[in-house]
């Protein structure tokens, strides 16, 4: 792992203003960073600057003392110390670190990558947390490949310790390097992504398993609640306290092959998204944002009690985690 002692970007430029790019800039505001949040729409800058307000004072209400927790000082400081505007073309001059955050669209990225890539100092590194596009193709936009990296986030981006590094074709080595080093900074835990397969490593690990959940459902095999009981009272803590490959080594590894070769054949192999799944967005029925989800009817109330629920539980493990990981080191 790169030391947590390098130092963190002077200036950082989000380019997106949608609810990662927002929780993306407070993770650098609450460490002392000066952060720019641009997008094209005022409405967008807006939106953002309600979802950094909540978060960040929701942070400093769940903290010892009532400061947030990073050293960044208080709600007011860190807030001070994001910038929103629809023209970075001044920020982007003097940007140490630009995250592309916008949504995933192929040719939308290259335009916005190019415009970057014009403006930033040949010294800037610039990142995209693209989730799934190719990323020798976005780095084909930038005049300088080698300090283009994936930077890949995940919901919320203030609370989720992980952040995949993703290496392109061209990405240079002290790039990856410098980029693991400012996420340890951050307080997050950076993995490594070597080759850059669609899907990187979570979300192919979330997929493969929402593949057979999806299957065991529409086998009769158990409901959709089921699923999510399984997962939070049985393989999430397992997983979450130490992995599944140490999980496996713990069980035996004479165990782990003979059900793997019970098992194998019989998971799910399908190519295409289930029929439910599909249905449902045909009906409108888009999840909680929509009202009506897999699990059934959503109300505004609900959705907020079930967001902030899932914030505290991630404040709460991470502190956690850490005194674990002490424990398993002793």
């Amino acid at each position: 792992m790169p030391a947590a002692g390098v130092d963190l970007p002077r200036r950082v430029v989000v380019v997106g203003a949608g609810t990662m790019g927002a929780r993306i800039a407070v993770c650098f505001a609450r460490e002392g960073v000066d952060v720019c949040v641009t997008a094209r729409r005022a409405e967008s800058l807006a939106d953002a600057a309600r979802t950094i307000a909540s978060c960040v004072a929701q942070a400093d209400a769940e903290s010892p003392g009532g400061s947030s927790p990073g050293g960044g000082g208080s709600a007011e400081a860190i807030e001070a110390r994001i910038r929103l505007t629809t023209d970075a073309t001044s920020e982007l001059a003097e940007a140490d670190l630009v995250i592309e955050s916008i949504r995933e669209d192929l040719g939308q990225k290259i335009t916005l990558l190019k415009h970057v890539g014009a403006h930033v100092p040949p010294t800037a590194v610039v990142a995209t947390n693209t989730s799934s596009l190719d990323l020798d193709i976005l780095a084909g936009a930038v005049d300088a490949p080698g300090r283009f990296a994936g930077l890949h986030w995940f919901n919320p981006a203030d609370l989720v310790e992980l952040v995949e590094v993703v290496a392109g074709a061209r990405t240079e080595p002290e790039t990856v390097e410098l980029l693991r080093g400012w996420m340890a900074r951050l307080g997050k835990v950076p993995v490594l992504v070597c080759r850059a397969v669609p899907g990187f490593i979570a979300n192919r690990l979330q997929y493969a398993l929402m593949r057979e959940a999806y299957a065991l459902v529409a086998d009769g095999v158990c409901g959709w609640s089921d699923i999510d009981i399984a997962v939070t009272n049985g393989l999430g803590p397992r997983w979450a306290s130490l992995g599944p490959f140490q999980n496996m080594d713990l069980a035996g590894l004479d165990v782990h092959v003979a059900v793997a070769r019970a098992l194998y054949p019989a998971l799910a192999t399908d190519q295409l998204p289930p029929a439910a799944l599909v249905d449902h967005v045909a009906r409108g029925w888009l999840g909680a944002k929509s009202g009506h989800g897999l699990l059934g009817e959503y109300t505004e109330e609900q959705v907020a009690r079930l967001t902030s629920a899932r914030d505290m539980a991630l404040r709460r493990w991470s502190q956690f985690r850490s005194r674990l990981a002490g424990d398993i080191e002793e």
